[in-house]
């Protein structure tokens, strides 16, 4: 059977002032691969090592876009360039998904990954009806911070000494977004609850997700 050779234009799913959620596509793997091996990328995973082809190749084939897992392409709004990816990991249990970002290293620095953070959790609360949203970021990864906060999310809790920031132990902050936590959606939605006490280190990721996790999570940052 023969297949079709040309690349697949990206289809728009939720565009936004600068930029489009959009399916992600088997042909830009390797572009996908780089983004997330760049070194950057790989400090603010808080990880060690980059992630092999062959290992990414396969985690994409076979858990791109499942009941449990959505990757989306970034583009950009007017012409459709590819800037980066996010994703949605999702605990049914709990109804509620762990957020991931990665933004291609010759597209940092434009404030893309607040608008597309932004974007995905739209997605998240009108379209998969997810009743919240988390992520663990690196406390020294203040961009990343910046960024998330700006989009919607809300501090949840800290992990002391649980993450590797260039060759040193660093915190973990959690952070959640419930739809009451934005403006558009507050009116249908449940009221915003307060964030932790001054000082706080608790933990407070959604019930189940803290050892329910699923196996294609990637540590979420900004790029």
């Amino acid at each position: 059977m023969m297949t079709d050779p040309r690349p697949t234009a990206p289809l728009p799913l939720r565009a936004g002032e600068r930029l489009a959620l959009a399916l992600a596509r088997e042909e830009m793997m390797q572009d996908y691969h780089r983004w997330e091996t760049d070194p950057a990328t790989v400090v603010g995973f808080g990880a060690r090592w980059p992630v092999s082809w062959d290992v990414f190749r396969a985690r994409f084939r076979s858990s791109h876009t499942s009941a449990h897992y959505q990757l989306f392409e970034v583009v950009t709004a007017d012409g459709a360039v590819p800037v980066g990816t996010t994703s949605l990991s999702v605990d049914q249990a709990v109804n509620s998904a762990e957020f991931t970002v990665v933004i291609a290293p010759e597209q940092r620095g434009r404030g893309y990954a607040t608008e597309a953070t932004a974007l995905t959790l739209d997605w998240a609360f009108t379209i998969a009806s997810l009743n919240s949203v988390w992520l663990e970021v690196l406390a020294p990864h203040t961009a990343a911070v910046t960024a998330y906060l700006k989009a919607g999310f809300r501090t949840a809790g800290r992990l002391r000494s649980a993450g590797l920031w260039q060759g040193r132990r660093v915190d973990k902050l959690l952070l959640d977004c419930v739809p009451a936590d934005l403006p558009h959606l507050r009116d249908t939605a449940e009221p915003a609850r307060p964030g932790p006490p001054a000082g706080s280190t608790g933990s407070a990721r959604p019930e189940g997700s803290a050892t329910a996790r699923h196996p294609e999570r990637h540590p979420a940052q900004k790029r």
